[in-house]
């Protein structure tokens, strides 16, 4: 029998924007598969481009490089979206400039 991966609900507040995110995703490719314009550059943990507030909620932040996200930044709060899973429903807020 097929398992079902648990689903969470992540409130991005600068869109309003509500997805839903299983807890095998990032949070960037959740965004990304609902349409949402999230920025990002490199999506694998090394620009920063899509560093975010987590304003509510637990996630898991995936290996990501020092210089994208250092330890006092991982302790205010900030996350990287693009390795970032969910561990209970989330609200973030993208910190980093959009690619308008």
């Amino acid at each position: 029998m097929a398992r079902t991966l648990k689903s969470y609900t992540v409130s991005i507040a600068n869109t309003g924007a509500t997805i839903s995110c299983r807890a095998d995703q990032t949070l960037l490719e959740a965004a990304i598969l609902a349409g949402i314009d999230y920025p990002y550059t490199c999506a694998s943990g090394n620009c920063a481009a899509c560093v975010s507030q987590l304003d509510a909620g637990k996630i898991d932040l995936l290996a990501h490089g020092d210089a994208a996200l250092s330890a006092d930044q991982a302790k205010a709060g900030r996350i990287l979206a693009c390795r970032a899973r969910p561990k209970s429903d989330v609200t973030i807020t993208w910190l980093g400039r959009g690619r308008k």
